[in-house]
């Protein structure tokens, strides 16, 4: 798995830059406490970690959509950073219990070794490869990704990760395609979404991405949730924001969708696209 040479002392931030290399910044510290019961009852979440000698440091979420394939974003992905910062190692996925949110565990902690990655930059999302797949159950479950248009009065949420000991569980809004269009030109084209600023944004503690968003199919009076995209990048006007000096608040989010690129994953998971997919319409 190769990356590009990024800086290392700027944060996710970009602005107006197209399929750009992402830039990284410092792992957030975050004081031991329970995971939050909402986030430690998924079984579709499991957590990308960087092992090495001294342990498994995560990294991000990634999202398990076959016994053998996850997803992330793609600036989670790239294994510049973790090099650096934790010296030479490998991918590894956790995907069970609270283990799978915390920020360093030792060595002996049970994790599957990551085969491949396949990183698509412009869409900012990465297809993970297992080595040996996981074995599905009550604690590990696949979810199903939506090929469905998404309406902008599409119900959507995603689960912060990146804290998971509070109420990791935030409400989307897609943004005005006319003012995502200003921020980041041509963001469709490229299959993204985007959204608005989120209550209690932080963007410096969640610059990464890599979280699932949720959407809602419908099957009846019962609605099912189906993944539509992977959390990305943040776009700021604020030139301190671009450098990481300062946090934006009002940052808007372009994410990848991953409903046109289900027959790709699904060839790399070596099954049927029908096996993955929820065609039924968003509510």
């Amino acid at each position: 798995m190769t990356s590009r040479q990024l800086p290392l002392k700027s944060l996710l931030v970009a602005v107006l830059l197209a399929c750009a290399p992402s830039a990284m910044a410092q792992d957030v510290t975050t004081q031991q406490q329970t995971v939050s019961p909402n986030l430690a009852a998924t079984k579709f979440i499991a957590g990308l970690f960087w092992s090495t000698t001294s342990g498994l440091h995560r990294r991000c979420a990634a999202t398990i959509v076959a016994n053998n394939v996850l997803l992330t974003s793609a600036t989670c992905a790239l294994d510049k950073y973790p090099n650096v910062a934790h010296g030479p190692g490998q991918w590894v996925i956790v995907a069970t219990g609270d283990s799978r949110f915390s920020q360093k565990l030792t060595p002996q902690v049970q994790s599957m070794t990551v085969k491949s990655v396949d990183i698509d930059q412009c869409a900012n999302l990465a297809t993970i490869t297992l080595t040996t797949p996981l074995t599905l159950g009550e604690s590990i479950k696949p979810i199903l990704m939506s090929n469905a248009q998404v309406p902008l009065t599409a119900m959507l949420n995603t689960y912060n990760t990146s804290n998971p000991y509070g109420s990791p569980f935030l409400a989307l809004t897609q943004g005005n395609q006319q003012q995502c269009e200003t921020i980041r030109p041509q963001y469709s084209q490229d299959k993204l979404i985007c959204t608005q600023p989120v209550q209690g944004q932080f963007i410096t503690s969640d610059y990464l991405g890599g979280d699932p968003i949720i959407g809602f199919s419908v099957q009846g009076n019962t609605p099912v949730a189906v993944l539509v995209g992977i959390t990305g990048q943040f776009y700021s006007t604020l030139v301190n924001a671009q450098n990481g000096g300062i946090n934006d608040p009002a940052a808007y989010r372009y994410s990848a969708l991953v409903g046109s690129r289900i027959a790709q994953i699904a060839s790399i998971a070596g099954v049927e696209a029908v096996t993955l997919t929820s065609s039924n319409p968003l509510g």
